[in-house]
């Protein structure tokens, strides 16, 4: 077992970091396959890894300083050289600040005898239609592959465009030529290595986009209607399509031809817009031109439209006053709950008509959770109030609304799953790992605190050790004291004098609990040893082999589950 706390304490000696250990390959293995994946050992709580490859010592000309995240395995995209001793190098980065390289660990591929397995076409897709004419072809790794021909022509089996191109090894080939508009291709990949050719291969096919030869014709304005009045303060635009249209421009001005708002903007292939906060009884002139490849549509009809009062804020124009008659939301920005406790009631205190009260799920999708003023929350997450009302003005009733978003964080009371220690010197390095929905800080020592959001402490003196963790935001806090521990010999010299050559607790009861288990642990915290406080003890071998002097640590564990830890030296002289 490894921890994140001890990897931190081993910063000032990086000969004893941990370090990921080949599994699949392990190292020195030999006839490895070539489209094999790299895995290891993985080191809990670290940040990530890295990995470079390459054909000789620190060399990286297969793979250079590949980032896996905190995945423990590796799988070369372009597979790896037959017959060859491959040398990994993996860095662990410990923290955002620390990183490891590892030793170099290495295995041998094996002699290819096989022609490669087929490949598949990922792009274009297989059927794609409207495809750039400057196409771009992808494809999958070949097992046992070390190039791949291309194959590309105008009918099934076709090679009239390209025949038996020489990709080399890669995974792509960019079509130096333009293709023909509006035209089906048919494409084959062939992997081949020093012993021939796939045979076989599907071939895919795609169709290229049809280009237009002259512009769209113009469009109508839907909504707004030409010469409309109390047009609210946020339209919606929308026109009919276009035949041959690729994308509409719309200019947007105050004047007629003006163009103050919008000036020939481009909204892609849609056939509306929502305009925002366009003034109060203003009129506008709109134009939309419709343009595909070969242009732009020319001399296209202007409407126009005059906006309403509307909700506002707007400036009265006689009094000069800032109207608003939108409902006001005074909602706060994020709230907290705990988890067991009642549930978060919230009241909507301004005006209104209509309310919703809704949920964001994690798709962005909205579940509305109540309908009047007020709510109650049970869990953390997004929210969304809407708020709708009617408003008297001049013109008659308008419906004025508002919206506001919050966020409820879930918190509960830490619970303290366990507690490890590492030895430095006369001292030791403190890891405490909970478990709970909180956002928690941690001290040692004194309620009080100090607090901290590391759960490892360093420097601590090895007795009477009391840790305290609390929520944040006040859900509750969990407090263990580790008390000394008691009957564990400081070292003993397994050299078969039959003097002192077992280690093992002096007593199965302490404080008045009998000891479940013992276990040892190396420097590493790697378990070596695993026994009961009723058995002779350990002689200080593992898997048969007799370990060499140096300091262990032991956990043993109580009937309670309570942990005693501490450490002893193994002396054969």
């Amino acid at each position: 077992m490894c921890f994140y706390a001890f990897a931190k304490a081993y910063t000032a000696n990086p000969d004893i970091m941990p370090c990921a250990i080949l599994s699949a390959p392990v190292n020195g293995a030999i006839n490895v396959p070539v489209e094999s994946t790299i895995n290891w050992t993985p080191e809990p709580g670290v940040f990530g890894y890295s990995i470079s490859l390459g054909t000789t010592v620190g060399g990286t000309d297969i793979a250079n300083d590949v980032s896996v995240g905190v995945t423990p395995s590796f799988t070369p995209p372009l597979g790896l050289p037959e017959s060859t001793t491959i040398y990994v190098t993996i860095t662990v980065l410990v923290d955002q600040t620390t990183s490891v390289v590892c030793d170099a660990q290495s295995f041998t591929t094996l002699d290819v005898i096989t022609p490669p397995e087929c490949t598949q076409v990922t792009s274009p897709a297989n059927g794609a239609i409207d495809v750039a004419i400057d196409a771009f072809i992808l494809w999958t790794y070949a097992p046992r592959a070390t190039a791949y021909l291309i194959n590309l022509g105008t009918t099934p089996g076709g090679t009239d465009v390209l025949n038996g191109v020489d990709a080399g090894n890669a995974l792509n080939f960019n079509i130096p030529f333009d293709l023909d508009p509006n035209t089906t291709y048919y494409v084959s990949i062939i992997p081949y290595n020093e012993n021939g050719q796939t045979l076989g291969c599907t071939e895919t096919s795609f169709t290229t986009e049809d280009i237009a030869t002259e512009p769209p014709p113009c469009t109508s304005i839907i909504n707004p209607e030409d010469g409309a009045t109390e047009v609210a303060l946020t339209p919606l635009v929308s026109w009919n399509p276009s035949p041959g249209a690729t994308g509409y421009r719309i200019t947007v001005g105050t004047t007629p031809g003006g163009t103050d708002i919008l000036d020939n903007a481009d909204l892609g292939n849609t056939i509306s817009t929502l305009v925002l906060d366009f003034n109060e009884g203003t009129t506008y002139y709109i134009t939309i031109f419709p343009y595909n490849e070969a242009g732009v549509a020319q001399d296209c009809t202007q409407t126009s439209f005059t906006t309403t009062l509307g909700c506002g804020p707007y400036e009265d124009a006689i009094t000069g006053e800032i109207i608003d008659l939108n409902p006001i939301i005074t909602l706060e920005e994020s709230y907290n709950i705990c988890t067991n406790d009642a549930p978060l009631e919230l009241q909507h205190l301004g005006g209104g008509d209509t309310f919703s009260w809704i949920k964001v799920e994690d798709d962005n999708s909205e579940m509305t959770i109540s309908t009047s003023s007020s709510v109650s929350i049970t869990e953390g997450g997004t929210y969304r109030l809407y708020v709708t009302e009617e408003v008297l003005v001049e013109a008659g009733f308008i419906t004025c609304d508002a919206a506001a978003e919050f966020v409820v964080f879930q918190s509960e009371a830490p619970t303290i799953e366990t507690i490890s220690f590492q030895n430095q010197g006369l001292n030791a390095s403190v890891n405490v790992v909970v478990s709970g929905g909180g956002d928690y800080e941690y001290a040692i020592g004194n309620i009080e605190g100090p607090y901290q959001d590391s759960p490892l402490f360093t420097g601590v003196s090895f007795s009477n050790i009391e840790l305290f963790v609390r929520d944040k935001n006040g859900c509750g806090f969990a407090t263990q004291r580790i008390d000394p521990d008691l009957g564990f010999p400081k070292y003993f010299t397994p050299n078969g004098d039959g003097i002192n050559d077992y280690w093992q607790v002096r007593g199965v009861i302490i404080d008045g609990e009998q000891i479940d288990r013992i276990e040892v642990f190396d420097r590493y915290g790697k378990r070596v040893a695993d026994f009961s406080p009723f058995s002779i003890g350990w002689d200080g071998t593992f898997n048969g082999r007799r370990l060499l002097d140096t300091g262990f640590w032991y956990k043993a564990t109580m009937e309670s589950q309570k942990i005693l830890t501490g450490y002893f030296a193994l002396r054969r002289r």
